[in-house]
């Protein structure tokens, strides 16, 4: 089978777990590779083993090569304008996560895809990850009910480039926000895809608990969300995890609950009082996924991402995650933000009735309040 010859912009800690186990793809493989550290792009090139790889010196001469596809792995604030020209190319996209820091720059990326014939796919590593497929089917077959309350929590140690002055990571502008911006938007789509529900309404809190930089967001934020069904869920997230990084998930329903930890070699336990459980009724069950701690479920979402991706253009299907869904996750994070701003819970419709929303990341500006340190 033919695979998908693929170009990477960009060469950050995402170029590494989207390239795992690349050479054992039967769909997809990495030949061209542009950054705008042109000494960098041509040390990966010459060092990458799967197959010969090419650097090229300017995205234009990228684009210009036989690729078939583009994975963009930006700051946030470049996604949409890279992305369109990508598109503009005739090139397929794989885009980081957030699709975009505004609602209109999402649009502007799915309508540039529309407009030039090709697909674009937001590479939400959260959602490919094998344990949120199975999350996702135990839900889907009621083996814990009606969910009525999730508590979910990332924590990473950002604390370096948030204390760095001109460093796009955690700033307001370039990175669209800080910490709930950054991984939020990670559990909204996959909360989103596990619990087949849509978030209505978001509270949130947010500080500046260790980095005071006036142009950083928030390295910490807490949010209470009610989805359309009336499921209540906690997102917490955090830039000042000093242990190594952390996914944590609990999910408890009218027959049962999930408890996930990324940290451990078998991640999910599951008590289920529903017949359709089995064997293991009314007993905690920890079933076989593929999964390892951290960094290791990072090369595997990103293994899963690529394939689907690639598979699905070769064979002319649509995408298990659409750029919408992918657009979902950030009209949450941007009504969290505008509930912080406003100080009340805020619907997610209110974001979706406003002209433009950069005005929200404008008006964090200022705000967000600085810990005594």
């Amino acid at each position: 089978m033919k695979r998908l010859k693929m170009g990477i912009v960009g060469c950050g800690f995402p170029f590494y777990f989207h390239t795992y186990e690349a050479e054992s793809s039967l769909y997809a493989e990495y030949t061209a590779v542009y950054d705008i550290d042109c000494k960098k792009a041509s040390e990966i090139a010459e060092d990458y083993d799967c197959n010969p790889m090419t650097a090229y010196p300017s995205l234009e001469a990228l684009l210009a090569s036989d690729i078939d596809a583009v994975l963009v792995s930006l700051p946030h604030y470049l996604h949409e304008e890279v992305v369109e020209q990508c598109c503009d190319a005739g090139k397929h996209v794989l885009c980081e996560k957030p699709m975009a820091t505004t609602i209109e720059g999402c649009r502007r990326m799915i309508n540039a895809a529309k407009r030039n014939n090709v697909r674009l796919m937001i590479a939400e590593n959260h959602r490919f990850l094998p344990v949120h497929n199975w999350i996702y089917k135990a839900v889907a077959k009621g083996l814990i009910g009606e969910v009525n309350l999730v508590r979910a929590y990332e924590g990473v140690n950002e604390i370096d480039g948030l204390t760095t002055p001109n460093f796009w990571k955690g700033d307001l502008q370039m990175a669209g926000g800080g910490a709930f911006m950054d991984m939020a938007v990670h559990k909204f789509a996959a909360l989103e895809y596990m619990l087949g529900d849509k978030v209505d309404t978001v509270t949130t809190i947010l500080r500046k608990q260790v980095a005071a930089l006036p142009e950083k967001g928030e390295d910490n934020a807490i949010s209470i969300v009610v989805f359309e069904s009336g499921a209540m869920a906690e997102i917490s997230v955090s830039f000042t995890h000093v242990t190594d990084c952390s996914n944590r998930l609990e999910i408890y329903g009218t027959k049962g609950a999930i408890i996930e930890c990324h940290d451990d070699e078998n991640p999910v336990r599951i008590f289920s009082q529903a017949e359709e459980a089995g064997e293991w009724q009314d007993e905690w069950y920890t079933p076989e996924i593929e999964h390892g701690p951290h960094p290791i479920y990072y090369f595997i979402s990103g293994r899963c991402e690529n394939d689907h991706f690639a598979q699905c253009i070769l064979e002319g299907r649509e995408f298990d995650f659409s750029p919408e869904q992918a657009m979902s996750a950030v009209e949450c994070v941007l009504t969290g933000y505008l509930s912080f701003i406003q100080q009340r819970p805020v619907k997610r419709d209110e974001v979706l009735a406003m002209p433009e929303t950069k005005s929200i990341i404008d008006q964090l500006e200022g705000r967000i309040p600085v810990r005594n340190i």
